[in-house]
């Protein structure tokens, strides 16, 4: 959602490129994130150019506020070096960011690498963790992919890695997951494993006495 105020001062969308660009250059971090907001939703090549330059910046809060908004330029996708560095950095600042915009702008980087790094950070990782669904449909993502989803302790990271695994690998994986998902502790998985027990004709029966009344109820629903 495009913002109109940054930290209590309104964006200057109406500012030209040259006049956002000099904006770029002021030693206060507050008139450098107003240009970034404001040239990164400005669709030219120019605005584009202004920024890139500042990905290798010194000054690690103004390479990291570059990395959350130069994204949102088509021509942004030759950057994915500058990503894949961010997302691979010991610093978890650049680490979750660099992960929320390869979800937010579904920017393909590599498989193995966006996966060990959310393998290292899982237990840290929130809305982070969406980047997952630009992973390809395979054999080797799957087993890493189930791999995660028994490490995840957080019912909300497992809700959402079961959800990548049921939108990208059913119905071919349908019995694993299902019995994957059918001894999980949190009821919304195993609401999940109800779900493809109803649409692939599995046994429904361990779940008619769930302690949980929504697996029951819909386990028991006609």
């Amino acid at each position: 959602m495009k913002k109109e105020i940054l930290n209590g001062t309104r964006i200057p969308y109406e500012l030209s490129v040259e006049e956002l660009s000099k904006m770029l250059s002021s030693p206060t971090m507050k008139d450098f994130s107003l240009a970034c907001e404001a040239l990164s939703y400005k669709n030219d090549i120019t605005a584009y150019e202004a920024m890139k330059p500042f990905i290798n910046d010194k000054d690690k809060y103004r390479r990291l506020y570059i990395l959350k908004t130069i994204f949102r330029h088509p021509n942004a996708a030759e950057l994915v070096d500058f990503l894949e560095n961010a997302i691979s950095s010991d610093d978890l600042l650049f680490v979750d960011n660099g992960l929320i915009v390869i979800s937010e702008y579904e920017i393909k980087v590599s498989d193995s690498l966006l996966l060990s790094v959310v393998t290292k950070h899982l237990p840290k990782l929130y809305t982070a963790i969406r980047s997952l669904t630009t992973l390809e449909i395979c054999e080797e993502n799957y087993s890493k992919l189930v791999a995660l989803f028994t490490r995840a302790e957080q019912c909300s990271q497992k809700e959402f890695i079961g959800e990548v695994l049921t939108d990208k690998y059913l119905p071919s994986k349908s019995k694993e997951l299902f019995e994957l998902f059918s001894c999980d502790k949190f009821a919304k998985i195993r609401l999940l494993a109800v779900k493809i027990a109803k649409k692939y004709g599995y046994d429904l029966s361990v779940f008619l006495f769930d302690e949980d009344g929504h697996v029951r109820n819909l386990a028991n629903k006609i």
